[in-house]
């Protein structure tokens, strides 16, 4: 164990490896888990819910396809209330670039206060790493407690999470992930497999193409809207989309653009396949929601229509992060199929932070299990390495019932 001091003085324990898949101080009540126009609920309407942490196991990470995962489920279990001395929270944001950025900055806003025995410290990168890097830096000489980093790309992180671990400082990553040599020098990462939520948007492509006897056969054209490149979130998304087109022969990949995550630079790429490609285009495959605004946009404006009817001469738009506007524009047809990245961490990370706190052992890898949206009632399910998915049907109740 490596003892470290905290601003207050006090004494916290946190452990030097966090290699065991197996044990977790209280899984069910420390860490359980799961990117929106609207902003996430209060969490501090479970405050009064007393928190115990006692000694739990977790079942096996499994291995799929060479991926190892602990997978948690998102629910609404309250915050973990700090009733210690105050913690202070150093978190470096990637940017403002979407409406799921901007639901996960304030989950983290609304979790990290005061009232609940934290003092935040938030960083905007404006989507630049050097000011990540920068943050991190800073955070180590203000002697944060911890620091949450949700990195813009997954590489180019060793020499700053080396000296966070020279000051012994615990860095959870969030959302997107870091490929470092030496994993130690973080503690844990917690977020979304973008590789299974790309596999799945595809399963389910695969399902309504098989669906329709006129388009089983025909070939498919797909053109592809990037997010920002070197993110995790990308490249799990983007690696589903090859293989998937590799494994069906009738699906042809006209064309990859990188759209950067942003409405604006999806709609410009959009315009520009459009003129390049024009009928050619049947489904547009978009990695996140902003950009799909913004492929609605290209199309609406070249006089071609978002929806299903690929055989009338509609284009189908596959989408990611289901956050409330994305999910609209699902309802009334005009994206088939959602996939969501949930950016509503905040109380899980807090939960973390209590558990490294009482010393306990944690997996290094979490997921979160996320759903998949659609209006198109045939499709209830989709199958990925032999597990079946629910596809979860809208309804204007569910999407008021969301939080994001």
């Amino acid at each position: 164990m490596i003892r470290r001091k905290t601003p207050a003085g006090r004494t916290a324990l946190f452990p030097a490896m966090y290699r065991s898949a197996a044990v977790l101080a209280a899984a069910a009540a420390v860490l359980v888990s799961g990117c929106g126009r609207s902003s996430p609920p209060d969490p501090r309407k479970n405050a009064d819910t007393q928190t115990e942490y006692t000694a739990s196991s977790l079942p096996e990470s499994e291995e799929t396809e060479g991926r190892p995962r602990t997978e948690f489920h998102l629910t609404e279990e309250p915050v973990a209330i700090n009733t210690g001395d105050q913690l202070t929270i150093g978190f470096s944001q990637i940017g403002a670039e979407s409406d799921w950025r901007l639901a996960s900055s304030a989950s983290m806003e609304q979790v990290f206060t005061s009232d609940n025995g934290y003092n935040l410290i938030f960083s905007n990168a404006q989507q630049k790493q050097e000011n990540q890097i920068k943050a991190i830096r800073e955070f180590i000489s203000q002697d944060v407690d911890y620091i949450i980093l949700d990195p813009l790309t997954e590489t180019g992180w060793e020499s700053s999470l080396q000296e966070a671990k020279d000051a012994q400082i615990p860095v959870i990553i969030v959302d997107r992930e870091v490929k470092v040599e030496d994993e130690d020098l973080y503690a844990v990462w917690v977020g979304s497999d973008f590789r299974l939520e790309g596999d799945r948007a595809c399963a389910w492509l695969e399902e309504y193409l098989a669906s329709r006897p006129d388009l089983a056969k025909r070939e498919i054209g797909i053109v592809h809207l990037q997010g920002t490149l070197d993110a995790s979130a990308q490249i799990g998304r983007s690696k589903a989309l090859e293989d998937a087109v590799e494994a069906h022969e009738n699906w042809k990949l006209l064309d990859v653009e990188c759209g950067d995550f942003v409405q604006a630079k999806g709609r410009e790429v959009m315009e520009k396949m459009i003129e390049r490609y024009g009928s050619d285009i049947n489904v547009v495959y978009c990695e996140n929601d902003n950009m799909a605004y913004g492929v609605l946009e290209a199309l609406e404006s070249a006089g071609m229509t978002a929806g299903n009817d690929i055989a009338a001469g509609e284009v189908l738009i596959i989408s990611f992060d289901a956050a409330r506007q994305g999910l609209e524009d699902t309802l009334s047809g005009k994206i088939a199929v959602d996939t969501e990245c949930n950016p509503l961490y905040a109380p899980i990370i807090s939960r973390v932070i209590m558990a490294l706190e009482q010393g306990s052992e944690l997996p290094r890898r979490n997921y979160y299990e996320e759903k998949q949206f659609s209006s198109i009632e045939e499709i209830r399910e989709v199958t990925v390495d032999g597990k079946a998915y629910d596809v979860t049907q809208l309804s204007e109740d569910l999407i008021r019932s969301r939080e994001y």
